[in-house]
C-alpha cells in the first residue's frame, strides 16, 4: 500500500480529498516566480519500476544523463535537477516506463481576501 505524506497545513475534506492549506499554496508560488526569474524551469521524472524492463535505452541516451542503472539494471534517477525536459527517455522507453512532468506545472493561481 502506498502511504501519501501530508503537511502539517493541510486537511482532508468530506470525501478524503487532500485539500492544500494556504502556506503551501504560497511556498509554491514563490518557489515557482523564483525559479521563473532565474530562468529555471524543473522537471520529475517518475519510474514505474515493474514496468522497466532494464533495456538501458533511457540511461545511454539522456542528454544531461539523469538516469543510471541499480543493481538489477533498471532505471534510477541519479540527478533529478539535470533534466531539461526534452522526453527523449518518455517517448523512446518501449515499456512506457518514465513519465516527464513538470516540477511546478502552470497551475491556477487564485487571490483570495
Amino acid at each position: 500500500m502506498i502511504e501519501e505524506k501530508q503537511s502539517h497545513d493541510s486537511e482532508q475534506d468530506q470525501h478524503g480529498a487532500r485539500t492544500t492549506g494556504k502556506a503551501e499554496q504560497d511556498n509554491y508560488w514563490k518557489t515557482k516566480k523564483s525559479l521563473e526569474e532565474k530562468g529555471v524551469k524543473l522537471f520529475t521524472q517518475t519510474i514505474f519500476y515493474d514496468w522497466c524492463k532494464a533495456c538501458g535505452i533511457c540511461v545511454a541516451f539522456c542528454p544531461k544523463q539523469v538516469f543510471d542503472r541499480d543493481e538489477a539494471g533498471k532505471a534510477v534517477v541519479k540527478d533529478s535537477d539535470a533534466c531539461i525536459g526534452c522526453r527523449f527517455c518518455e517517448i523512446h522507453c518501449p515499456d512506457f516506463a518514465i513519465t516527464i512532468t513538470d516540477r511546478y506545472p502552470d497551475r491556477r493561481h487564485i487571490e483570495r481576501g
